[in-house]
């Protein structure tokens, strides 16, 4: 019998994928990533430029850190953080995979549809 529905649906990256995009979901996170693709920076710095507490820019990038998305660096009493880039390419090659906006189908009623309407 086929499968029905896209591949993506039952590929397992999907799970991953999906944990990466809980780790950037917040607006801080995504900012961190943005200011941090500039180069790597210091704690106190990511929470200068986003104008929060260092607590909460810890906390943020250890969130991103443990989802593989960051990488750190010790120098004395100072922790540097840069953009882990293989695993933002994994990422974005996921998120390209699956939501393709080229690859949605306007207008294209699924076949179980025309067939069955107990089946939608």
């Amino acid at each position: 019998m086929k499968e029905r529905g896209p591949s993506c649906m039952r590929d397992p990256r999907v799970m991953e994928l999906a944990e990466a995009l809980k780790a950037l979901c917040d607006p801080n996170r995504l900012r961190i990533m943005c200011y941090l693709s500039a180069g790597e920076s210091c704690v106190c710095h990511v929470e200068h430029e986003l104008d929060i507490s260092q607590q909460l820019a810890s906390h943020h990038l250890n969130v991103l850190k443990e989802a593989g998305l960051l990488r750190s660096r010790k120098e004395g009493t100072w922790t540097y953080y840069s953009v882990e880039r293989d695993a933002l390419e994994r990422v974005n090659e996921m998120f390209g995979g699956f939501l393709d906006y080229r690859k949605v189908r306007e207008g294209v009623a699924r076949a179980a549809c025309e067939r069955a309407e107990e089946n939608c």
